[in-house]
Parts: structure tokens; C-alpha cells; sequence
């Protein structure tokens, strides 16, 4: 922490507060350079947040797993809730089995306005999910940048 210069006193807000804060903040940077780069590059660049997070996701599944064996389906999702409960959202799980798992989440936590940025910031997501086992599928059945209520993650078994 930077100090302050003596005889200068501030009072700090609560660290759950000062977090939820900056997170929401460097949330709406993230989607706010997302639009900036499809603004001015178009589909290339587009291009350009699947690939980033495409591999931010493999990376995130190879040091999750480490050098074991592909995880169940229930093990992937658990991961997946962690990662989305790192961020400001609700929502609930609404199928859970060795079939199929459904994430339903009311509010985007960057907020996404554009369902194009929205599907390859996902990209991520897919990644991660593909890396812990690659007999499983990641979609977004509905999107709130789409005009949907909700967002529905779903990871399901091919």
C-alpha cells in the first residue's frame, strides 16, 4: 500500500467495498476496450479477443489440471462457478447432472452490449472448459446481449 505523506489522514472504506468497486470498474475497462478494438478493427478485431481469450482459458485449464486425468462434468462446472462467483453477478444453477449443467445469470458483470464481443470474450469460457475435458461442449443457449432475460451457460457431454 503507498503511504500517505505525514500528517495527512484518510479514511478507507471497508476492503470488501474498495473490491466490489474495483472490480466493477476494471470490468467496465475490459468492455470498454473490447468495443474500441471492434470499433476500430472490425471482425479482425474481433479476431483478436477470441485469440486472447482463447488462451487465457487454455492456460487457466492446464494450470488447473495440472498433469492429471479429464475432469467429470460436475468438477468442470464447480470450476466454472468459481471463476464466475469471482465476479459481481447472480444468477443460479439450474441442471446439474452428468448430462448436462445449466448456468442461468441475470446480470452481465461487464455489462455486454454487443452479442458479437460477448461471444468471443466467451471464448475464454469455452477454453476452459475444453482444457479440463475435451468431451464436453460450452454454448451460450441465451444472452442478455442478445435480447434475452438472462444468460444461460450450459456445459453439456457430446
Amino acid at each position: 500500500m503507498i503511504r500517505y505523506p505525514k500528517g495527512v489522514e484518510v479514511t478507507e472504506q471497508p476492503l470488501e467495498i474498495r473490491c466490489r468497486r474495483t472490480i466493477r470498474s476494471l470490468l467496465t475497462r475490459i468492455i470498454e476496450l473490447y468495443e474500441a478494438i471492434y470499433d476500430r478493427y472490425g471482425t479482425e478485431g474481433l479476431e483478436l479477443i477470441s485469440e486472447v481469450s482463447t488462451r487465457y482459458g487454455r492456460d487457466i485449464a492446464r494450470r488447473a489440471k495440472g498433469d492429471g486425468g479429464d475432469w467429470d462434468i460436475e468438477r468442470v462446472a464447480l470450476f466454472l462457478l468459481r471463476i464466475f462467483n469471482n465476479v459481481p453477478s447472480a444468477g443460479e444453477v439450474t441442471e446439474f447432472n452428468q448430462r448436462r449443467v445449466a448456468i442461468r445469470v441475470d446480470m452481465c458483470p461487464y455489462p455486454m452490449r454487443n452479442v458479437e464481443i460477448c461471444r468471443v470474450h466467451t471464448c475464454m469460457e469455452e477454453a476452459v472448459v475444453k482444457g479440463l475435458n475435451p468431451n464436453l461442449d460450452y454454448e451460450i443457449e441465451s444472452s442478455i446481449p442478445a435480447g434475452d432475460e438472462f444468460c444461460l451457460h450450459v456445459i453439456k457431454r457430446r
